[in-house]
């Protein structure tokens, strides 16, 4: 399984198409929780690219009656990145004290996206495109549907739970997992296999897996996210 800094996906040329973003926040269609992993997260986590934001509606139009998507993160900024990839990889130099530096680096992109690949060249990480979502399902009542954890407990569980196509988990776990992910694929999102709540349309990882010559977006700055920022959809 490719990981979002691989080379394949790397090299994949961007056509950035500018198209502008919405603030979940203005929005009713589709739920949102707190501020994800940190302070630094909430003035952008709501925030996702149009096109985005009205496949995730045709998403939730989709799924059983009484069930909601709620969106974990969106956009998230190369500053914030960056701290979550330098806690994760202290993480897990802890856990394997004898994994040389390359070791550690590429079990931590397993789950967190460098900003700079291990060879220091410039990372695209699928958030800062905004168009990458972390979501999860929930009912009338705001309670988690059983996907067999919480995106919130990715640090704390051990990867293999944290797998799309995790063998691990209960019947109605599996089966909640393929229904997310067979309606994101049906509104040609991709799913990152490493995390069963990360889907992406239009960045790199979208590219590759869907054959395309280029990506429609790339990297956006804290700047460009507000200047790109619509109030309507």
């Amino acid at each position: 399984m490719l990981k979002s800094s691989d080379s394949n996906i790397t090299s994949i040329p961007i056509n950035e198409c500018d198209e502008s973003f919405i603030d979940l926040r203005n929005q009713i269609v589709i739920r949102f929780g707190s501020p994800p992993e940190c302070e630094q997260t909430a003035p952008y986590y709501t925030k996702v690219r149009q096109t985005v934001y009205r496949k995730l509606c045709q998403a939730q139009e989709m799924l059983p009656k009484g069930w909601f998507i709620r969106l974990y993160e969106g956009f998230r900024s190369l500053e914030v990145q960056q701290a979550l990839f330098s806690q994760e990889y202290e993480r897990v130099k802890q856990k394997y004290p004898l994994f040389s530096h390359k070791d550690i680096f590429l079990e931590v992109t397993r789950l967190v996206s460098p900003v700079k690949n291990l060879d220091d060249s410039i990372n695209i990480p699928p958030h800062n495109t905004g168009g990458a979502v972390d979501i999860e399902l929930v009912d009338a009542s705001d309670n988690l549907i059983d996907m067999g954890m919480a995106i919130a407990n990715w640090g704390s569980v051990h990867p293999d739970i944290c797998l799309s196509e995790c063998t691990i988990i209960s019947e109605a776990a599996k089966s909640n997992r393929k229904l997310l992910m067979d309606i994101m694929g049906k509104l040609d999102f991709v799913n990152y296999p490493y995390e069963w709540w990360h889907f992406s349309y239009g960045d790199r990882a979208w590219a590759y897996y869907k054959g395309k010559a280029h990506a429609i977006y790339g990297s956006v700055t804290d700047e460009q996210l507000f200047g790109l920022l619509s109030f309507s959809d």
